[in-house]
């Protein structure tokens, strides 16, 4: 299994703030699906729903807000 990365990270929070995969692909400059590749990664990883899929935005699950906070300090922190 492969570990997290800042790349993953980056791209859950970017989902998170823009509402959508496809904003944050566009965003990030990446094809849509290694967006959502990203985040099954994530998910698979930690055993968890990050994000919930369906409606209009993509909303982040309990564990996926906690992580987002998370990976903000850590992607400030990289910076």
């Amino acid at each position: 299994m492969r570990e997290l990365n800042l790349d993953q990270l980056r791209t859950l929070v970017s989902i998170t703030d823009l509402g959508t995969f496809s904003a944050a692909a566009q965003a990030l400059h990446l094809a849509q699906p290694t967006v959502s590749l990203h985040v099954s990664e994530l998910e698979s990883r930690l055993g968890t729903a990050l994000v919930l899929r369906g409606g209009r935005r993509v909303v982040p699950t309990p564990a996926g807000a906690v992580l987002v906070e998370r990976a903000r300090r850590l992607l400030r922190d990289a910076d």
